[in-house]
This record gives structure tokens, C-alpha cells and sequence, in this order.
């Protein structure tokens, strides 16, 4: 199962830029590249030093490891109501994946809170600073991203409204390696899928495992080095540019007895937010091409029945809500 493809993920250095030299013209260079690779792949590999390696490190080496050593009735304390935005583990079909989440990880209360209800005796101080530190420069990465593609295409006006219409959930993820005699052959991690956010920012602590695909339907393994992230664009994104920006299919594959670690930062469209184009999106020559919607709709949709059995969700979805208009 195993990707064979030398091609690699388009590759974006984010180290002379900041938030605040946007207009600049290394912003604008950078901005290029990424309107260029999203129009490509639908995603990249970001080259940001802004999180340092000492930062990675800690992460990585102790915040993850420790959480993912807590015992299982302790890490089913963070289960959450709603799908997706709390632990999710003994999934069937994914014998491998376990993995944690915080609902507004930039957000010093929420990071604390988080860290209270899995430590509650200590509070754990240092995982709490970790991990708030990477979530709030990695959501800095996403919304740079996230501006020069809406800068190219003509509507950053809306940046900042788009910005106070999402939130941030940070997922810690663990993938097991498989048993000793299946380490040769790689193994589903995580099913082919498209994130149902807006943009995604993958952190991962081995090179391989996570695999997109190309427009040829050939699968492009991402290997990110240890001062980079895969930038991929969600439904969400792709649903409010009406479609310009495409959302990257992708999957995870373990194997040679090494377990898999990431840690991804999804910004996510708030509840009261209807996703839909921009009007400066929408026109003869780009007609509609999804019907809109509010986020936590079209999860409960993707986690349906009918929504598990297709790998996009949201074409299914617009199919589905056209069909019911056209009925009634």
C-alpha cells in the first residue's frame, strides 16, 4: 500500500515572514508559491523555524508521550459530545489510532482546563506551556496561509470576519505500529478522507506515514523535515471559495514497527457561522458548486451512514441537500 512516487509536496519557506509583513515583498513571494501549490495539491510543506526545534522537541519527546502513557480511563475523560472534538479511540477498522483533542488550544483557559481534567493532583505546568506555546504560533502559520490565499483570490476584505468566525482544536494523534510480522507491510492508519475544517496544519514526529493524492490519483508521500508542517486545506475552505481552493485528499500508513506520532491544529468554522462563497466567488462563470451550511450539520453528516461510504463528503452532502429542496 505503500507510496512509490518520487514526487514531493510543494515546499514554502515561511522564515522571513510574520503577520505583520503582510503587503511586504517577501510576503508577496511566499504568497505566490502558496496560491500556486493550493491550486496544485491543495496543500504544502511549510518551512517554519518560528517554532523551533527545542519547542518540537518537548513536545514530541515528553507532552505527547506523556499523554499518550495516561491510563485509558483517563484519556476517555476528555470525550467529548460532539464528534471529532475530544477523544476518539477503539474505532473500528483503525486498530491503530487513538488520539486526544483541546477545543480552543490557543487559549491559555482552555489549554489549563485540558491539562486540570487529565492532571487534576498537579495541573502539569509544563505540558500546559508546551503545548499552549505551539498552538499559538502554529495558529499564526494557519492564518497566514489562510490570508494570501484569500489575498489571491481578490477577497481578503473578509479576513478578518473570517478569522473571528473559527476556533482552533489541536489533536494529538498516535498511530501503533503494527504486530512484528506485519511490520513489512504498511498498514491503514487513518482511512483516505477529506478534514471537514477549514485548514489543517500537521505536525509529525517521523517523516513518513502521511500520504495525499495527486490530481492523477497517484499517492505523494509527505515528509516533512523537523523545522516543517503539511498545510492542507479542509471542506470547509473549499466549500467557502466555491471550490477554488481544492481540499486535499489524503491518508495515513504505518508500518516498520515504528509508532506514529502527529500533532494537528485544525481551524474550525464556529456554530453560528454559515459557510458559504462570497458573492465576489460566485458568477455565471462559477456557478455555486455546494449548497451552504453550518459546520456542525455537515459533521453530523459525515459521520452518518450515508456519509461514511464516500471519500467527499461535501459533494455527497450538496447532492443530498439539493435532492431534499427539489422534493419538497
Amino acid at each position: 500500500m505503500g507510496a512509490e512516487n518520487p514526487r514531493e509536496l510543494p515546499k514554502i519557506d515561511f522564515s522571513g515572514v510574520d503577520p505583520a509583513s503582510a503587503g511586504t515583498e517577501s510576503w508577496k513571494s511566499v504568497r505566490a508559491q502558496v496560491i500556486q501549490a493550493m491550486e496544485s495539491h491543495g496543500c504544502f510543506e511549510a518551512i517554519y523555524p518560528q517554532v523551533t526545534r527545542q519547542l518540537r522537541e518537548s513536545l514530541f519527546r515528553n507532552a505527547v508521550k506523556e499523554l499518550f502513557a495516561l491510563p485509558l480511563d483517563v484519556k476517555r475523560r476528555n470525550i467529548h459530545h460532539k464528534p471529532f472534538h475530544g477523544y476518539l479511540g477503539e474505532i473500528p477498522a483503525l486498530d491503530y489510532y487513538e488520539s486526544l483533542a483541546i477545543v480552543n488550544a490557543p487559549l491559555p483557559h482552555a489549554t489549563q482546563s485540558f491539562t486540570n481534567l487529565l492532571w487534576p493532583e498537579t495541573g502539569n505546568p509544563t505540558f500546559c506551556e508546551t503545548v499552549l506555546s505551539f498552538s499559538q504560533k502554529v495558529a499564526e502559520l494557519e492564518g497566514m496561509a489562510r490570508r494570501m490565499l484569500m489575498e489571491g483570490l481578490g477577497v481578503d476584505k473578509y479576513y478578518e470576519d473570517l478569522t473571528d468566525s473559527m476556533w482552533y482544536l489541536l489533536r494529538f494523534a498516535e498511530y501503533q505500529a503494527p504486530a512484528a510480522q506485519e511490520e513489512e507491510e504498511k498498514k491503514l492508519g487513518y482511512v483516505p478522507h477529506r478534514d471537514t475544517n477549514t485548514m489543517s496544519v500537521v505536525c509529525q514526529l517521523q517523516k513518513d506515514g502521511l500520504e495525499v493524492q495527486a490530481k492523477d490519483g497517484e499517492w505523494i508521500l509527505a515528509s516533512p523535515s523537523p523545522i516543517s508542517f503539511i498545510v492542507m486545506a479542509g471542506n470547509g475552505f473549499r466549500a467557502w471559495t466555491n471550490g477554488r481552493v481544492g481540499a486535499a485528499l489524503h491518508r495515513i500508513l504505518v508500518g516498520g514497527g515504528v509508532t506514529r506520532y502527529s500533532v494537528v491544529l485544525f481551524s474550525v468554522p464556529k456554530g453560528d457561522f454559515r459557510v458559504e462563497a462570497p458573492p465576489e466567488l460566485v458568477g455565471e462563470d462559477h456557478p455555486p458548486l455546494f449548497e451552504p451550511y453550518y459546520d456542525d450539520e455537515f459533521v453530523r453528516f459525515c459521520v452518518s451512514e450515508e456519509g461514511t461510504k464516500t471519500m467527499d463528503t461535501l459533494a455527497a452532502y450538496t447532492e443530498l441537500v439539493r435532492a431534499r429542496k427539489a422534493e419538497a
